[in-house]
């Protein structure tokens, strides 16, 4: 599983907690369901910039970061 899968995941589950559907986000970002379902699916590309408006609209705020990998020196 990669980054964007994990970040597809993590969006629908917070759909999903929300208690919104793909096609009522889509209304509000301006977008067709389809076109959310296809990034949410993988088959069209996720921006972090989507990823950010989609988790905003479930009342989470997308948050990226790094860490120091175990054995190394920051």
């Amino acid at each position: 599983m990669t980054l964007q899968d994990d970040l597809r995941s993590l969006l629908a589950g917070e759909l999903r907690a929300a208690g919104l559907s793909q096609a009522e986000v889509a209304r509000k970002l301006g977008i067709t369901a389809k076109h959310m379902s296809h990034m949410l699916t993988g088959r069209a590309p996720l921006s972090l910039a989507w990823a950010d408006e989609i988790a905003a609209l479930c009342g989470r705020e997308l948050v990226i970061g790094s860490r120091v990998l175990p054995g190394e020196t920051p």
